[in-house]
């Protein structure tokens, strides 16, 4: 007898694949790729602009400027000071000074004011608010302080020098006035540091006015001919 060979077998050699296994490869890989692009946006995240959460080190804080912390503490007691007195002069004229050397000149003026109130012929605080007043562009009213110094102690080179600098650069400049002060600072401290200023702007015109006669005379000449 020939053999046969069965029915289950007839024309089918090998067994069917199994669908779910391919699913299962394509879904692994499809997760795989997805969280190999996930961890590189966030490699790219933290390079760029560094972990917010991470504390920042010893070294990178930069440390408290003494000087300024000492200002500010200072500050505020003066200001509390104020708060529990408002007619402790003391402090007011204490803030204005220190108001006016960090800048805020404006915030200083009504300090200066008040200490003011108390001593009117304080001449050195008088000097700090009339100096303060210039450096912050209120010519006219530091020159307003400066005449007053001048009425409480007449000798004050200072005071004749700052404002008859004040007139000089004035718009326009009072000359007159301005040279009568510089002579007088001359006169009061002939040795001074505000003497030798003086000194200077008296000459600057002379060797202005010098310098133009020679430009316009003819013929190269110093002085022009005589007729």
């Amino acid at each position: 007898m020939s053999g046969r060979i069965p029915k289950q077998n007839r024309g089918n050699a090998n067994p069917p694949r199994n669908k779910m296994s391919v699913l299962t490869v394509a879904f692994a890989i499809a997760m795989a790729f997805f969280l190999v692009i996930g961890a590189v946006a966030v490699g790219i995240t933290e390079f760029i602009g560094g972990n917010g959460n991470e504390p920042i080190s010893q070294q990178e804080q930069e440390p408290p400027d003494p000087v300024q912390q000492e200002s500010e503490e200072e500050e505020q007691e003066l200001r509390d000071r104020i708060d529990e007195d408002p007619e402790d002069y003391s402090a007011h004229g204490q803030l204005a000074v220190l108001l006016a050397n960090t800048g805020r000149v404006d915030e200083a003026i009504s300090h200066y004011e008040t200490a003011l109130e108390d001593d009117p012929d304080d001449v050195e605080l008088r000097m700090s608010f009339a100096q303060s007043l210039r450096q912050g562009g209120y010519g006219l009213d530091a020159e307003v302080q400066l005449e007053r110094v001048l009425e409480v102690d007449g000798d004050n080179a200072q005071a004749m020098f700052l404002l008859g600098e004040i007139k000089q650069n004035s718009d326009p400049p009072q000359r007159e006035e301005a040279e009568e002060l510089f002579e007088q600072v001359i006169e009061t401290d002939p040795d001074s540091f505000y003497a030798e200023q003086a000194e200077a702007y008296l000459a600057g015109p002379d060797e202005a006015e010098d310098e133009s006669e020679i430009e316009i005379a003819p013929d190269g000449e110093d002085e022009p001919d005589e007729e």
